[in-house]
């Protein structure tokens, strides 16, 4: 559905200097039908990739590509139809406080020209599929946040577009609204076949919804995969973030070990930990741990602390053993803390 190639996007620097590279050779495909999610800390070329995607940026080089048309190839006209196939869904609706709800949704097709017959039978349509029945003649101050997020989502699919791109679209949300929208949007790819991008900073939100995702970072693609695979892969830079530990605690007479077991097939559990630490002569108590099951699969990190019989700290000897036979096991183990 989206194909990337090679995508660069280069700025001249004010006043002479620099150019800034904010995307630098990307090369993404992501499939029809499912929701993608895109990651990255500030400035890591997020945005600048959304304004490629829609056609608001020209590429330096590189291809954009949404179901088979290069939008970096096109203008006027013909770039304004190709839009047609994607739909923006913004963290704020930005909705238009003189209309109502149903006016805000029908909004685009008005601008494209669409008779109003067939304008009003597009817009019943999306209030029942976003679930505004009931408030589609509400004005946005009359709305909750929620409920003006589905408007904005209903705005966005008003021209039956083919994929649904989401900026940041839960951050000004609470957790049960942000849960309700989530569930739409998967209940739409379901009901729709529609594919979804959603561009967030919020972890959450992709354990929760994502199938596949990928990180950003200045510019380039760290990591992409699916969900699961991305998750479970201790080595990859996005394993921690999505399942996150707290920081490690202070004042324990012990040593204490980060362990990212993924997708070993040794070490499943924490008493498999513990099991393998009292061969080298230490006990492992569980600290903290987070266990997420993402896509079927349970992927866990956990948080020990280990101490020899007399209930010190393990040797130095003893654990250069246990995170080596760790490392054997494919775990990812690392000491925060002694």
């Amino acid at each position: 559905m989206i194909t990337l190639e090679d995508l660069r996007k280069v700025f001249p620097a004010p006043g002479g200097g620099d150019p800034v590279v904010a995307l630098d050779g990307i090369d993404l495909h992501l499939d029809p039908g499912r929701i993608h999610g895109i990651v990255g800390r500030s400035g890591a070329g997020k945005s600048t990739l959304i304004r490629c995607l829609t056609g608001l940026e020209k590429p330096s080089s590189g291809k954009v590509q949404v179901d088979g048309t290069d939008v970096a190839a096109l203008d006027g006209a013909a770039l304004r139809a190709a839009r047609r196939n994607i739909g923006m869904v913004f963290q704020h609706a930005n909705l238009l406080d003189s209309r109502t709800a149903a006016q805000n949704i029908g909004h685009p097709l008005e601008i494209a020209g669409v008779p109003r017959a067939e304008r009003e039978k597009r817009v019943a349509e999306l209030v029942e599929i976003v679930g505004l029945s009931g408030r589609e003649h509400n004005y946005p101050a009359q709305l909750s946040g929620g409920q003006v997020q589905r408007v904005g989502i209903a705005r966005g699919l008003a021209a039956e577009p083919k994929v649904l791109l989401c900026d940041e679209p839960t951050s000004a949300l609470d957790g049960a609204t942000t849960a309700q929208i989530l569930r739409l949007l998967q209940d739409l790819r379901e009901r729709l076949g529609i594919t979804v991008v959603i561009i967030t900073h919020e972890m959450a939100v992709v354990r929760e919804v994502c199938d596949t995702v990928t990180l950003l970072q200045d510019g380039r693609i760290a990591q992409t995969g699916d969900l699961v695979d991305v998750a479970a892969d201790p080595h990859g830079p996005l394993s921690a973030e999505l399942i996150p530990l707290p920081p490690a605690p202070t004042g324990l007479d012990a040593v204490i070990v980060n362990c990212d077991y993924g997708d070993s097939t040794r070490i499943r559990t924490s008493e498999d930990l513990s099991r393998l630490a009292e061969r080298h002569g230490a006990e492992a108590t569980l600290v903290a741990g987070t266990i997420e099951t993402i896509g079927g699969r349970q992927v866990g990190r956990v948080q020990i602390a280990l101490r020899n019989d007399s209930g010190r700290p393990i040797s130095p000897e003893g654990l250069a053993a246990y995170l080596r036979e760790l490392e054997t096991a494919g775990v990812v183990a690392q000491e925060v803390s002694a």
